[in-house]
């Protein structure tokens, strides 16, 4: 990825976290680089395609952090579990939004934008881990992973939308343990291993102490 592009994207993550989807425009983005409009333009055709990557480049970081931290201080001396970091990591994405007004924002508006891709790469990239590990009961004729992925993603991002807007009737833990809960049904897990993924993931979280950062960082 070309330095230019990096510093376009390093800014553009700067501006949606602290001014929001809405009221960040290219012409920010341009001159905060001291450099012309046509120049971001031709690396991002429009600003939901500047921000869809913006997503998908934090969530891929996170994912990345979560896991270091977790083999530094939890799978280092227990045996690995891909459904247990996978719930991890699905638990703090989704307090990360939900708990920072400023990601709530952005994510808020980014999906009444008609940002409908939000986070579809990230659900598909880790169905596929988990049927490569799991052997999934899923139809790969009809291309069923790309269908989970499309369905989590949506469902997902209704409840959180939703949790944002005050629409639903559930604390934030309740809400975290139903997203979690509801990927692992998308994989037809049983539901006595899904509740004990989300007893565990809640008790890993607390012994290795994650932080939530401005600017979509989770450390």
């Amino acid at each position: 990825m070309s330095s230019q592009r990096e510093n376009i994207l390093a800014i553009a993550t700067k501006l949606f976290y602290d001014q929001g989807y809405n009221n960040t425009y290219f012409y920010q983005i341009s001159e905060a680089l001291n450099i012309t409009k046509s120049l971001i333009s031709y690396h991002f055709t429009t600003k939901s395609q500047l921000a869809k990557e913006v997503i998908e480049k934090f969530s891929v970081q996170n994912k990345n952090r979560i896991a270091f931290k977790l083999y530094q201080n939890y799978f280092f001396n227990n045996k690995y579990d891909l459904q247990l970091s996978t719930a991890i990591e699905i638990r703090l994405s989704t307090t990360l939004i939900l708990s920072d007004p400023k990601v709530a924002r952005y994510i808020k508006e980014s999906a009444d934008g008609n940002f409908e891709d939000m986070f579809i790469e990230h659900y598909k990239s880790f169905y596929k881990i988990h049927d490569r590990q799991y052997h999934l009961n899923i139809n790969r004729q009809n291309d069923e992973i790309s269908l989970l992925a499309r369905g989590a993603t949506a469902a997902s991002n209704a409840i959180i939308i939703d949790f944002i807007n005050n629409s639903l009737d559930c604390t934030l833990d309740e809400c975290l343990d139903y997203i979690v809960e509801m990927n692992f049904r998308f994989m037809r897990v049983d539901e006595k291993r899904i509740n004990q993924i989300i007893d565990k993931s809640k008790e890993v979280i607390d012994k290795v102490g994650f932080e939530l950062s401005p600017y979509f960082v989770i450390e």
